[in-house]
């Protein structure tokens, strides 16, 4: 017991407690998602609890109240505890697209109308998740030293009302959602989104099929609604058209992951983008060298329908459900490197020693998810492993004597 400071004639004292453990596993009803307080330590935060000590006992109190003053041997003992910041927790499961409000369960219709898909409604797949009752669990096991918590939550889905037509080709129920959030994107960014997506809508991929993300994407044209915008090419970043359409594979990737589809092909970015939390579930591509693919092995056809809300793209998998159940764990974050040390060119663009960030600082780390799909009594379990390179900021440096006079 270490003695802090005289308050009041008080003696306020700090007692020590178990270390936090640096990972906690949070298991949902389909999925565990483990939680890595040193990648996310925003999601920590330090609380007291005080007691008044009498004699043997020792009474919680608050120190908002009117304490006894009047006698010089009462004492006063201060626990601090880590415990889980509620706000940062519900911005992080909603940046994870886990949270869902019961309200927000809609119905949705697929039609058929002059030979096209037409889709009636924006459907729902998540948690209604008891935030404050989690916050409680997860506060016990970390003063305990647990590393696992269920999660109180209920699923949620939407109903689906399909076309005979499609029916017939096993098209009949929601079997995957991908999401991800573009919050922070340009302008150009977003529109380069929107038109990727658009291409998307309404694709159906026959049973045995091999979704080709590039394939169907075709092009980035200026005529198909694309403009320039960064996009990372070996150690650089640079405007190219399409530049943002990264977010629409990496979202269709994660639709097909939680379906437990076949992944054929997939690779991460060089570097950890922000756009793409979280980290590992992200998809590179680049028209003619890097594509995204998987194997639709579900009874039925599945029919792909894309749409925005707000900053969340969404990708929608409808198709037949064949019992399968998929379960996520990660992310396992393992061997960080600092970013290195800021690369500055010179620039007659600014004036002498003004210095412009032209690209963000971004450090190096592993990513490890653990998909685990079981089907017919049998369990099939793959590693996605991302390896993200430690990436410096990048800057001008002014070194006109012109601008500068």
């Amino acid at each position: 017991m270490r003695k802090l400071l005289i308050l009041l004639g008080f003696c306020l004292f700090s007692t020590a407690h178990a270390e936090v453990p640096s990972t906690l596993n949070l298991i949902f009803e389909d999925r565990a998602l483990t939680i890595n307080f040193e990648a996310q330590p925003e999601l920590l935060q330090q609380s007291a609890q005080h007691y008044l000590i009498i004699g043997k006992d020792r009474i919680p109190v608050d120190l908002d109240q009117n304490l006894p003053m009047e006698n010089e041997f009462f004492s006063i003992e201060t626990d601090f505890y880590t415990t889980i910041s509620p706000q940062k927790l519900e911005e992080f499961l909603k940046s994870m697209s886990i949270i869902r409000e019961k309200r927000s369960k809609q119905s949705v219709e697929v039609r058929i109308e002059d030979k096209e898909v037409v889709f009636d409604g924006t459907p729902r797949d998540g948690f209604s998740i008891e935030i404050d009752r989690l916050i409680v669990l997860m506060n016990e096991a970390l003063q305990k030293e647990k590393r696992f918590v269920r999660v109180p939550a209920e699923k949620i889905f939407s109903d689906v009302v399909v076309h005979p037509k499609l029916k017939k080709k096993g098209i009949q129920e929601i079997i995957a959602v991908g999401e991800s959030n573009f919050t922070g994107s340009s302008e150009a960014r977003r529109q380069n989104i929107i038109a990727g997506s658009q291409k998307f809508n309404g694709v159906i991929v026959p049973r045995d099929g091999i979704f080709s993300f590039n394939k169907i994407l075709e092009s980035v044209e200026e005529e198909d609604g694309f403009v320039k915008e960064l996009v990372i090419k070996g150690d650089k970043t640079e405007k190219e058209l399409g530049g943002g359409v990264c977010q629409v594979s990496t979202t269709a990737f994660r639709a097909a992951l939680s379906g437990g589809l076949v992944i054929r092909q997939r690779r991460n970015h060089s570097y950890a983008v922000p756009y793409y939390k979280p980290y590992g579930l992200d998809a590179a591509i680049y028209l003619g060298a890097l594509d995204m693919r998987f194997r639709n092995d579900t009874p039925g056809s599945i029919l792909i329908q894309t749409f925005t809300e707000g900053d969340n793209l969404f990708f929608v998998f409808y198709g037949t459900d064949d019992g399968r159940k998929v379960s996520l764990s990660g992310p396992f974050i393992s061997d960080y490197k600092e970013a290195p040390e800021a690369l500055v060119y010179e620039s007659e663009d600014l004036p002498l020693g003004e210095m412009q960030e032209i690209g963000q600082a971004h450090d190096g780390f592993r990513a490890e998810w653990i998909r685990r799909v079981e089907k017919d009594g049998e369990i099939k379990k793959s590693h996605f492993i991302s390896e993200y390179r430690a990436w410096p900021a990048k800057r001008l440096k002014g070194v006109s004597y012109k601008m500068a006079q």
